[in-house]
């Protein structure tokens, strides 16, 4: 009777041990099988991620030997922290993330090869005045000198706003917010002047502030040429329904949407 449950029980345990076994394997074949189907489906991931590299450094290497480079005084870290921004991709991506920042990385290529010193411009935007000047000065030189002084003076100004950004745990649109308020106060401080630059930043902070302030003449022609070079010309068309409907909008309750604009 003792040799039969001894012999039932080492039929049992064996049978467990066999059972375990054959159940680890599976476990681990399984396991094998999941962790190739992810690496088959990372594959495709990473060779995409590479494929952005490839572009990035590209289109930097083309802006570094371009004659652009010198007419926009951007750095070049500049560049670069702008190409890698552009490809961002968020946690868990799809092809329709990736296809998006292939998107912006075009449209900042674009930026790039056309861009130009705008600093320079809108400090030099008016340029009859900006003649006369130098014409009627007693000392054409320190005119130059001064002139050269005030565009890298604000070119500093605008590193140290950008880096101040670029330390801050904001998102992009905080930043946005935060700037704006930067652009009321420059806004506010033009109108203290009884004579300003006519220019596409002066422009942009003059409209800025509220209806209660006086503006320049020139004031309507500029904000409507620096709108129409910022944006395309449906986008302009746009602008121009909404500023001329404005009125009825506001007294509208529910207002009137993208989707109900049809351009003349």
């Amino acid at each position: 009777m003792q040799k039969a449950n001894d012999k039932k029980a080492f039929d049992n345990f064996l049978s467990f041990l066999l059972r375990y076994s054959f159940l680890k394997l599976r476990n681990q074949k399984r396991k094998y099988l999941m962790n190739q189907i992810s690496n088959a489906d990372k594959q495709p991931s990473f060779r995409k991620i590479e494929q952005l590299k490839r572009y990035i450094d590209k289109i930097f290497r083309e802006w570094e030997g371009s004659p652009g480079r010198w007419r926009s005084k951007r750095t070049p870290e500049e560049v670069r922290h702008a190409l890698e921004k552009a490809v961002e991709l968020p946690s868990g991506w799809t092809d329709e993330d990736y296809e998006y920042a292939i998107k912006r990385l075009g449209q900042y290529h674009l930026d790039l090869i056309s861009s130009v010193d705008q600093i320079a411009n809108d400090i030099d935007s008016d340029r009859a005045a900006h003649l006369h000047g130098f014409v009627t000065t007693s000392d054409p030189l320190k005119f130059i000198s001064d002139n050269k002084a005030a565009i890298e003076n604000a070119r500093a100004l605008a590193t140290h706003l950008i880096s101040g950004l670029k330390l801050s745990s904001c998102s992009p649109e905080d930043q946005a917010a935060a700037v704006m308020e930067v652009v009321r106060f420059v806004g506010r401080s033009l109108v203290s002047n009884r004579e300003i630059r006519c220019s596409q930043a002066t422009a942009t902070c003059l409209a800025s502030i509220g209806p209660s302030y006086d503006r320049p003449e020139w004031f309507a022609e500029k904000l409507a040429d620096t709108i129409s070079q910022q944006i395309d010309r449906n986008l302009s068309r746009e602008v121009g329904w909404f500023l001329t409907n404005s009125r009825d909008l506001f007294r509208t309750k529910e207002g009137v949407g993208l989707s109900q604009f049809h351009p003349v």
